[in-house]
């Protein structure tokens, strides 16, 4: 649905229209899309599709319950807003381009995307989008047009963006940029603040308490990465402090977001078995650990790379998250440690993996130099 919400007069004497396009949200069913069922008013009830049918390719390793379904709406085509938005994101790489896809056809659940655009003379020049769930969002693509540049294009959309996000209830966003660039000190302006000094991860507190409320101690369960909780899992990437080494196969190293790497990590989940996603979710859905296992690209992806790491509140989940993987039989699985990380070597070691090696010197954090241990896993 495209609804406009502002008009202002740049400098330029051009009028520019502002308004956002919510996908998805209105649909109608596509009956072209596989596994979708349009009821025929000939048909008797009993072809109904069984909405509690098991899926079939889930994990061995996870409960039934865990692994219902999160994100997994009926497939259905949205009205035809895409044209509005599409041309200007047209440079995008082939996974946001997948992702876009994913959020047009209705595939990306509960998880609420909304395109803020800029419009003259009908035609889109100006982008910003939020992925946003419980009032926690991932602002991104923002983007003008090269032509319409240095109109102040960019700040008017982005002043209905964060308006429109507070009115709604908003409580927080996280972004990437580059430091110290001129899009770092627009979103500056706005209320958004570096993760740690001098990053271009940001993100906005509607208020000062929201991450230790957010992340107060609670019984959390390890499900299957989705859409729903991507924005939440962006709160926990961007706290600072130890451990500082979160995950080796993504080049997380410290707080930074999880943004173009997760969509490719989704990606990757339906295309190649190796590749698993898990989140540790507490009971008001806060995201307090993940972890991921991809194939280590240095060695053909016949070695795998096993990541895991939780917020500090969360550590005996450790165990359950570790134990909810399917690690592959006769495959070799490396784990990168920081040492004196007790709790993680612990689960580890419960695991069956073996501390291989030790790399000194190898990385920067926090005005250091530390090390990182190399556990191992043989099936």
């Amino acid at each position: 649905m495209y609804t406009p919400i502002a008009a202002r007069t740049l400098r330029t004497g051009e009028t520019l229209e502002i308004g956002v396009v919510l996908a998805p949200n209105e649909h109608v069913p596509d009956e072209h899309a596989p596994g979708v069922h349009v009821p025929d008013e000939h048909a008797p009830d009993e072809h109904a599709p069984d909405v509690n049918a098991p899926d079939e390719h889930a994990p061995d390793k996870l409960a039934p319950e865990v692994l219902a379904p999160l994100d997994h709406a009926p497939l259905v085509r949205p009205l035809d807003h895409a044209p509005l938005v599409r041309p200007i994101l047209a440079h995008k790489s082939s996974n946001e381009q997948w992702h876009l896809d994913e959020v047009f056809a209705g595939r990306v659940g509960p998880l609420q995307t909304r395109f803020y655009l800029s419009r003259l003379q009908d035609r889109s020049v100006c982008n910003i989008m939020v992925s946003e769930h419980d009032g926690i969002g991932i602002l991104s693509h923002v983007y003008t047009e090269p032509a319409h540049r240095r109109k102040g294009i960019a700040r008017h959309v982005m002043t209905e963006q964060m308006a429109d996000f507070r009115a709604r209830g908003g409580r927080y966003l996280t972004l990437s940029t580059g430091y110290d660039t001129h899009p770092y000190w627009l979103y500056h302006g706005f209320g958004f603040r570096s993760v740690v000094p001098e990053s271009g991860h940001m993100k906005y507190l509607r208020n000062a308490v929201f991450e230790t409320e957010h992340f107060r101690i609670s019984d959390a369960r390890v499900i299957p990465g989705n859409w729903k909780h991507w924005p939440s899992l962006n709160v926990l990437c961007a706290q600072d402090g130890p451990p500082y080494l979160r995950n080796v196969g993504l080049g997380h190293i410290g707080p930074r977001m999880f943004e173009g790497a997760y969509l490719g990590l989704m990606k990757e989940t339906r295309d190649d078995e190796d590749v698993q996603v898990r989140l540790v979710v507490t009971e008001h859905d806060a995201v307090a650990g993940y972890a991921t296992l991809v194939p280590d690209t240095r060695w053909r992806g016949e070695t795998l790379l096993f990541d895991l790491t939780v917020h500090s509140a969360f550590e005996a989940h450790l165990k359950p998250l570790l134990e909810s993987f399917a690690l592959p039989a006769g495959r070799k699985v490396l784990c990168h440690v920081e040492p004196g990380d007790g709790p993680k070597i612990a689960a580890l070691e419960g695991a069956g993996f073996v501390r291989e090696a030790t790399h000194r010197q190898q990385y920067k954090a926090a005005g250091n130099v530390l090390d990182v241990e190399v556990y191992a896993r043989y099936a």
